[in-house]
């Protein structure tokens, strides 16, 4: 491991993200850099041929920058692209002893018949929790005497139509793409193990596109994801008022749900060389109906989620879209009827809401880094989901 070098690769619907991070030394990064590309919606790329471009840029930036052979790569998969498929599998110990870190994986392989399929690849595997024969619920099962193991696992199916689309660019780049959930990514290092264990639903809003997930113990039990994000906004103020989109992105920076303005109150923007102006009120009444109707998108996710999720259980906040925008958290908590918290990552020098993701990708191939190897599926898995008992 210690002659390869290793990235991350993040897949915004507007901007595209890699990351090198260094093997020995936490929070260190020798390369960032991003490229703005189209986008995907509805589980298609917009431009296939601009997605390329933009990976092959920055690879090659990255070699070019940093003068080293890089050759494995971290890709965060995003949720319009993947599964999620929760199941009780049984494993037979043969005899009451204690469980072992085989057995942990023999049954997580046991219960992965996803793979070989036409339409999907597991890419990850995670716990739910777990029972013993003498039926103790636990999250980790490691040295527990039992002649029986049931295990109830999250197993995340990445679409191969994402994966042979970016199997081809790392064979035409000259590297090898490694594939896992950025759902689950942001799940496990975002959120903290205590909301997890009550159970928690993640909304991640990015610019065009957006993942609704319920979390509990150390999988995702449920998820779901919808072309809309805060570019949606922009979209909506540049229809209603009928001024450039480019006005409307600069505005989005702007708004303050918080406000209660009066009629000549104004929000002030510069667009290239020129100044506008426009009313508060008619901005924030066409962001507060745009972001609304994203609301919801989001009531619609959560309703349709096949698991008992308490009425109180709150709402994390996270993403590039709309998370930074005051107010936010009191429209959405009022129309969602929960609590809404916004979360961002504590990672140096990616710490804010849009870096959710990438942070959470960046500590899955660090703990694998600090493993002294880039796993496979079922290896990594006790690696990066198991806690401490």
């Amino acid at each position: 491991m210690s002659s390869k070098k290793v990235a991350v690769l993040d897949i915004g619907s507007d901007v595209i993200t890699l990351v090198m991070q260094d093997n020995k030394y936490a929070n260190h990064f020798i390369f960032k850099a991003q490229q703005n590309y189209d986008g995907y919606q509805d589980g298609e790329f917009l431009d296939k041929q601009g997605l390329f471009k933009a990976i092959e840029v920055l690879v090659k930036q990255c070699k070019a920058t940093t003068f080293e052979n890089l050759t494995d790569i971290l890709v965060g998969v995003p949720g319009e692209w993947t599964s999620v498929v929760c199941r009780n599998v049984e494993y037979d110990m043969g005899v009451s002893r204690k469980v072992t870190n085989r057995d942990i994986e023999a049954l997580f392989q046991k219960g992965n018949t996803y793979d070989g399929g036409n339409e999907y690849t597991c890419i990850n595997a995670s716990p739910i929790h777990f029972i013993t024969d003498d039926n103790t619920c636990t999250i980790n099962p490691l040295g527990m005497t039992t002649n029986k193991l049931v295990g109830f696992m999250s197993y995340i199916l990445c679409e191969n139509t994402f994966k042979n689309i970016f199997d081809k660019i790392a064979t035409s780049l000259g590297v090898k793409f490694e594939y896992t959930s950025a759902a689950l990514a942001e799940v496990m290092y975002v959120v903290s193990p205590a909301k997890r264990d009550e159970g928690v639903i993640l909304v991640d809003v990015g610019y065009i596109s957006s993942t609704v997930s319920y979390a509990k113990g150390d999988g995702i039990l449920c998820s779901v994801s919808f072309s809309r994000g805060g570019g949606n906004i922009a979209g909506d103020i540049t229809t209603v008022m009928d001024i450039p989109f480019e006005n409307s992105l600069e505005l989005i920076n702007k708004i303050n749900l918080n406000l209660n303005p009066a009629k000549d109150d104004e929000y002030n923007i510069t667009v290239g060389s020129n100044n506008y102006s426009y009313s508060v009120e008619d901005i924030n009444e066409i962001a507060e109906a745009s972001l609304a109707y994203t609301a919801e998108f989001i009531s619609a996710a959560i309703a349709s989620f096949n698991c008992d999720i308490f009425p109180y259980t709150e709402v994390l906040l996270t993403g590039s879209g709309i998370s930074t925008m005051p107010g936010v958290k009191e429209c959405l908590s009022k129309i969602l009827e929960r609590d809404v918290e916004i979360i961002a990552p504590d990672l140096l020098q990616f710490n804010k809401p849009k870096h959710s993701s990438l942070a959470g990708l960046l500590t899955v191939q660090h703990v694998q880094m600090a493993k002294g190897r880039v796993t496979n599926l079922f290896t990594k898995l006790k690696d990066l989901f198991r806690r401490k008992k």
